[in-house]
């Protein structure tokens, strides 16, 4: 019952004054009575009855001084006092928070003060209503007000954030005609705005004018180095804060501005990783005195963790007297962010065994941790931890773990995330985005898109990605999408997704990203036409020359796998500088087209340069030297990993060995390798040894190669595959069914052969016996011709290719049938002559088809090039490039 007391009380109180307020108004009351009303009012109604009254007793702009009345300040604004009973009925609005009525009364009160209009456009930018504050500075000037020092950098401030040129532009005009243009706090604001709004050359040209007529002061030049600093021209910045720094000290300074000077310029350096200009910046501070300062100890452990100097990120924090959380949550995400987990996990262990509190930037940075270390499990776990003790995940939390659900490929969760996000409304449904492509709601669809493509779901990407507006999507949008194509899905789609993407209307500029990502496409697809297309983009477009080693790296690798590794190789001689990566990509690219020898003289060179070859590296040269017949050199290197590199073998490299001495005819050699490796025989040990055995057509020793597949619970299609092949080639077809029906029993699918081709028309895909393409006929009968020509000159179908228990005729049939010949002849067809033929085969080739391409390459005018699932095979004048070792 008590609690019910003070609001009786309330109620009653309001009555007395509204029957007050209605006995007064039935009599001639004097203003003093009106002011007295005025310092009692608590609610709008009451505001509006004593107005009503004002209005009516014509009393509305009279002078208080006239009136002998003493209205009271403004409760928020105690320097501001009422001059008329007007701005008095203004202020009483105000102190109730209606600034509609507020602003009525004063576009009727004359003269209306601009202070009273400062005051408006002040509470409506405080409250976010930015365009309803700039409509206010409008209607004060239809008003006839004229806008003061004050009146002006609020609007300013308005249309900076907003933002809005146009209307920022429109009050520079403004403030030309009143002669404000030599007041420094106008023309501070003014800098500020056009650098919001994106102009930087007209925040440059106010801040030439400003220091030319001598009024400028610490706040002018933090102003326009802080534009250049988000006009992302770091080196201008750090120029600029170097002259500000000996012209400024022999003005008028205080610590705070000091303060913001040194925290504007650090993320200048962060961006530029420059340690030696972070480390001056830091001498600059203890010089002048502004280096205890937490927000500047902040700011430079911020600073030195980008610039990968974590040491002495530490030395600050170390020796800093006050740590706040800012400080704590800056060391965590320093060590995360350099890939130094532990020490990270060390610091949030001290933060919560301390008793520090726990906030949502410290969560987020240990949860991505995880994430990019690929602990996908303890990222989601640390989520929970977060959920039970510590504060509610931000956007930043989200795109975090959904980081570590797409490394996991943790469909469920990451769905779990997605459903979270929206219940907590950290990803909005009313298909806006901010519009500057830079909302944290549109990088959550980022993530999202991101996820969804990594586990395979790409229904769910695509419906994310459909759902943003075309003029809404980043480049970050667009290539998570492609990306997610290129590595996981259909390459084609991501092909189509990059003609989109630089289309108008709305054309996105991709990036060094998108670019590595088509890229990928293209060579996934032996697309080498529209491989060059990009190429060609690329070399137009200066704006990748900073990503030049990433983007040369991505075109080595799209053009030896689409078969021209000789314009690979000119790529690779046409970069100013190599790294570790450039070397291993030119070297797998000529391994994978059999060409050892360039392989070795790569690697030759790789060492005078410098670089110390790792495990990658001899990988690529052990590989390059099995399909290239170079036995002993390949066993040579294998040898001198340890012994002179100190390189540890993997089983990768036992994997190549065992190829290396199956495909030179020495099995016996090879199985005894595996016997006598150090580890224990993984997986793709006995897929090396099973592959051997077709070559020898060694059945006992495959079957005991499956038997270890099978019993790792890693045998799939081609294991499955290859031991069939083998019973087929012994001619043992009880085996061969009974293989089929265990794979059917299993589930197991046996992958379609399929070829496709590149021509002038587009490519071409066939299968095995395909007859659905347009031209069919004419193939067919072309292929017809080139067999009868070929057995002419001494071809003989190797009918221990075709896999079935039927007589050599119909085995003579379905050799004729392969999709690499059906290919073939589609290339004849449509390519001009003197062209290459590119085919790509997604299994390997058969050895018929090798044959009779060896025969053909002698009596057609095209290189044939074809790309299987092992290497690459260039046949001309009667020969291929793989030398029979394949």
């Amino acid at each position: 019952m008590l609690f019910n007391l003070p609001k009786a009380a309330k109620r009653i109180g309001v009555k007395f004054l509204s029957v007050a307020s209605a006995e007064c108004f039935g009599q001639d009351i004097s203003p003093m009575h009106f002011a007295s009303l005025l310092k009692e009012c608590r609610s709008v109604n009451t505001v509006r009855q004593i107005h009503q009254k004002i209005i009516a007793s014509g009393l509305l702009s009279c002078p208080a001084s006239l009136l002998s009345v003493s209205l009271p300040p403004l409760p928020s604004h105690s320097y501001v006092s009422p001059k008329s009973l007007g701005t008095g009925v203004v202020a009483s609005y105000l102190s109730c928070g209606a600034t509609s009525d507020a602003l009525s009364v004063l576009e009727r009160v004359t003269p209306s003060p601009a202070v009273w209009w400062n005051l408006l456009i002040r509470e409506h930018i405080k409250e976010g209503r930015l365009d309803r504050a700039i409509s206010v500075s409008c209607r004060m000037l239809r008003a006839g007000t004229r806008p003061d020092h004050f009146t002006l950098p609020y609007t300013l401030k308005a249309c900076g954030e907003l933002p809005s040129y146009h209307c920022g532009s429109t009050f520079h005009g403004l403030i030309c005609c009143n002669g404000f243009e030599s007041n420094v706090f106008v023309c501070n604001a003014l800098v500020a705005m056009y650098a919001r709004c994106g102009s930087l050359d007209d925040a440059s040209l106010v801040f030439d004018e400003i220091t030319w007529r001598g009024i400028d002061d610490v706040i002018s030049w933090n102003s326009i180095v802080a534009a250049h600093v988000k006009g992302n021209n770091p080196w201008t910045a750090l120029d600029l804060f170097s002259k500000m720094a000996m012209i400024v000290h022999e003005k008028a300074t205080n610590d705070r501005s000091d303060i913001i000077s040194i925290v504007n310029i650090l993320p200048a350096c962060a961006s530029l990783k420059a340690l030696p200009q972070t480390k001056e910046i830091h001498g600059y501070a203890i010089r002048n005195g502004t280096f205890p300062d937490a927000f500047v100890c902040n700011s430079l452990i911020d600073t030195y963790a980008k610039c990968r100097s974590m040491e002495d990120a530490e030395k600050i924090f170390n020796t800093m007297e006050f740590k706040d959380v800012v400080s704590w949550n800056a060391m965590v995400t320093g060590y995360s962010q350099n890939g130094d987990f532990e020490a990270a996990f060390k610091i949030f262990k001290n933060m919560r065994k301390e008793n520090i509190p726990l906030d949502v930037i410290t969560w987020s940075a240990v949860i991505s941790g995880y994430a990019q270390r690929g602990c996908g499990q303890e990222a989601l776990d640390a989520f929970r931890q977060m959920l039970i003790y510590g504060p509610e995940p931000n956007s930043i939390t989200i795109i975090s773990l959904l980081s570590a659900c797409a490394s996991l490929g943790a469909l469920s969760q990451g769905m779990e995330t997605h459903a979270y996000s929206l219940k907590k409304c950290l990803l909005l449904l009313d298909n806006h985005f901010g519009g500057d492509g830079d909302g944290e709601d549109l990088m959550v669809h980022n993530a999202l898109i991101d996820m969804y493509s990594k586990c395979r779901s790409f229904k769910a990407a695509s419906s994310i990605f459909d759902y943003i507006p075309r003029k809404e999507r980043n480049v970050v949008t667009w290539t998570v999408m492609i990306g997610g194509y290129a590595q996981y899905g259909d390459s084609n789609d991501a092909l189509k997704l990059f003609s989109e993407m630089i289309s108008k209307p709305y054309a996105v500029a991709p990036n060094a990203y998108t670019i590595s990502c088509i890229l990928m496409a293209c060579a996934h697809l032996a697309a080498l036409r529209v491989g060059k297309q990009i190429h060609a983009y690329v070399t137009r477009h200066h704006q990748y020359e900073a990503s030049m080693y990433f983007v040369a790296n991505c075109l080595i690798d799209m053009y030896s796998k689409c078969g021209d590794v000789d314009t690979a190789r000119n790529v690779f001689d046409s970069m100013p500088k190599r790294n570790e990566v450039s070397w291993t990509s030119m070297m797998s690219g000529y391994g994978m087209h059999g060409r050892g020898t360039e392989v070795v003289d790569i690697f030759e060179k790789m060492q005078k340069t410098g670089f110390v070859p790792d495990d990658i590296c001899f990988l690529v040269l052990l590989y390059a030297c099995s399909h290239s017949g170079m036995v002993d050199q390949g066993l040579d290197y294998f040898d001198s990993m340890r012994k002179d590199y100190g390189v540890v073998a993997s089983a990768e490299h036992y994997a190549c060995v065992i190829d290396l001495l199956a495909r030179s005819g020495r099995l016996d050699k090879a199985w005894k390798t595996v016997q006598e490796m150090p580890m224990e025989p993984t997986a793709v040990i006995w897929v090396a040894l099973l592959s051997a055995c077709r070559v020898h057509s060694n059945v006992e020793l495959a079957e005991y190669a499956l038997n270890k597949l099978v019993d790792m619970k890693a045998e799939n299609d081609g294991s499955y595959t290859l031991i069939s092949n083998i019973y087929a080639t012994a001619r043992r077809w009880k085996d061969v069914a009974r293989i089929r029906q265990l794979m059917k029993k299993s589930g197991i699918k046996k992958r379609p052969g399929c070829s496709w081709v590149q021509s002038k028309k587009g490519a071409a895909s066939f299968f095995v016996g395909d007859r659905s393409h347009p031209l069919s006929p004419e193939i067919y009968a072309l292929l017809e011709r080139l067999i009868d020509r070929i057995k002419a000159m001494g071809y003989v179908p190797e009918t221990d290719f075709a896999l079935h228990d039927v007589d050599e005729e119909e085995k003579n049939n379905l050799l004729a049938e392969h999709s690499e010949k059906l290919a073939l002849a589609y290339g004849l067809l449509t390519t001009s002559p003197g062209c290459p033929i590119r085919i790509t085969k997604n299994l390997r080739v058969c050895g018929d088809c090798h044959s009779a391409f060896t025969y053909i390459s002698k009596i057609v005018d095209h290189e044939i090039i074809v790309r299987d699932s092992s290497r690459f095979h260039h046949f001309k004048n009667g020969s291929c490039s793989c030398g029979n070792y394949w």
